[in-house]
């Protein structure tokens, strides 16, 4: 008998709702909860990747070999923490694997929507059958019961001596032969649809078990689907505690600097008239937060985290948080995957995709701002001037990326101008704030002079 669980899971939606999912839920709503865990974490709200670990608990207890699959990938952690970049680009595959998956799984709930009218046509079929049978029986038993009421010891021997002369024997003789062989058809139909009936109901059988052949078809690839899931969180998780330090092995100087030295210079009596922007602006409209600052989440791996990343649709506007001017920007990057490293091959930073460096003037203060992920062919060209609110890209997935979202990071380089900074950059794509681990030690919250990286959550809110 199938186990189920008395699980009851809870999650604090906020101080005033509640959310409570019982096991019968996942069993009920399967395909609902397949749907909604096929996706990366990175896609999910934390309330459904809340839910997800108890539906991947669930399916494991009603599975012995999902549950021996999924502890042998849990017991694999350190060694996928050990080759990182290999389990990231074994694991490229699995989003398009899983969508197959998909596929197949509700191509065969179809055909079992087809196989089980089948199985109500064929049992309707036996039902009718079977009624015809026994109305037959039925008459022949009556015809029976009658005969042995109105017949002594034998009913033919009593019909043939009670002949009053030789053609009434000849007669009696015609109409019990004629009795006899509607017995005989009638027994002969029956036989037949006996036959009949058995035929149908092998064929009922073998429909039957083909649909639990397709069950079980399903059950096996929703729980291929589900371990592919898992190892690619697995897979994330580790490479998230690693992102920062990978980053950091890559590109740290932006290329073509003296390309964007001599476009700087070309444009220095523009760059003095910037205005000072009276506060941040947010730098796309709606976006949830996935993860923030200074580190990711523990669902996401809680490596070290330097920015702020804002779910939203690939296409969704991002703009300048203040005024000044886009001092490196990279393009060229299609989707992206775990472990992607386009960007840095682009003079940009390692695996931060598509990508624009923002120069500006907050009241006074000069910040630097990072923006990467971004869709191909949206980031604005470098040089480019532009205005607190005005569109320097659009949301994407580009580089080291899972899913649509911008990460943003936020540097503080003290009270300079934009033209004198903009004219004797460096090329250090983290403005002096430090790279990985290290950059931790180059918080601003923390009393640390310019260079020193910001908070993002504190000039652009939650």
């Amino acid at each position: 008998m199938k186990k189920i669980l008395t699980l009851i899971l809870t999650i604090c939606l906020s101080l005033s709702s509640v959310l409570i999912v019982k096991a019968e839920d996942f069993d009920t709503d399967k395909d609902k909860y397949i749907e909604m865990c096929s996706k990366p974490d990175s896609q999910k709200t934390p309330e459904e990747v809340t839910i997800c670990k108890a539906f991947m608990n669930y399916m494991a207890s009603q599975s012995t070999d999902l549950n021996k699959q999924l502890k042998e990938i849990e017991a694999k952690r350190e060694e996928i923490a050990k080759d990182i970049k290999i389990y990231a680009e074994k694991i490229r595959g699995y989003d398009i694997q899983i969508a197959n998956l998909k596929k197949e799984i509700d191509a065969l709930n179809s055909e079992i929507v087809i196989k089980q009218e089948e199985i109500r046509i064929k049992e309707e079929e036996i039902a009718a059958q079977q009624a015809e049978i026994d109305a037959l029986k039925e008459k022949l038993k009556n015809r029976m019961i009658t005969a042995q009421k109105t017949m002594r010891i034998n009913k033919y021997l009593d019909i043939l001596i009670g002949a009053k002369d030789f053609n009434d024997l000849i007669r009696r003789t015609n109409g019990i032969n004629s009795i006899l062989s509607y017995d005989q058809a009638t027994l002969d139909q029956m036989a037949d649809m006996i036959i009949q009936l058995n035929i149908a109901k092998d064929a009922l059988e073998v429909a039957k078990a083909e649909l639990d052949s397709k069950k079980q078809e399903i059950v096996n690839k929703q729980n291929t689907l589900l371990v592919y899931r898992q190892e690619a969180e697995i897979v994330r998780q580790e490479y998230m505690k690693q992102s920062a330090e990978l980053e950091a092995q890559g590109n740290r100087i932006a290329g073509n600097l003296e390309a964007i030295k001599n476009t700087m210079a070309e444009i220095a009596s523009k760059l003095v008239e910037i205005a000072a922007s009276s506060g941040f602006v947010r730098p796309l409209s709606g976006g949830r937060v996935t993860a923030g600052t200074w580190h990711y989440p523990a669902s996401f791996g809680g490596g070290v985290h330097l920015g702020m990343d804002f779910a939203a649709p690939s296409g969704t506007t991002v703009v300048a948080v203040g005024n000044g001017v886009i001092l490196k920007s990279v393009d060229g990057c299609g989707v992206g995957y775990l472990g992607n490293s386009c960007g840095g091959n682009l003079g940009g930073s390692y695996g931060g995709g598509n990508q624009i460096y923002l120069l500006t003037n907050i009241n006074g203060n000069l910040y630097a701002v990072k923006y990467i992920h971004l869709l191909a062919g949206t980031p604005i060209a470098t040089g480019t001037i532009v205005s607190a609110g005005e569109r320097v890209g659009a949301v994407g997935s580009s580089g080291n990326s899972t899913g649509a979202h911008l990460h943003i990071e936020v540097f503080y380089l003290g009270s300079g101008s934009i033209a004198n900074y903009a004219q004797n950059w460096n090329g250090d794509l983290a403005f002096g704030a430090g790279w990985g681990l290290a950059a931790l030690s180059r918080l601003c919250e923390n009393g640390v002079g310019a260079p020193c990286r910001v908070k993002p959550e504190s000039v652009f809110g939650g």
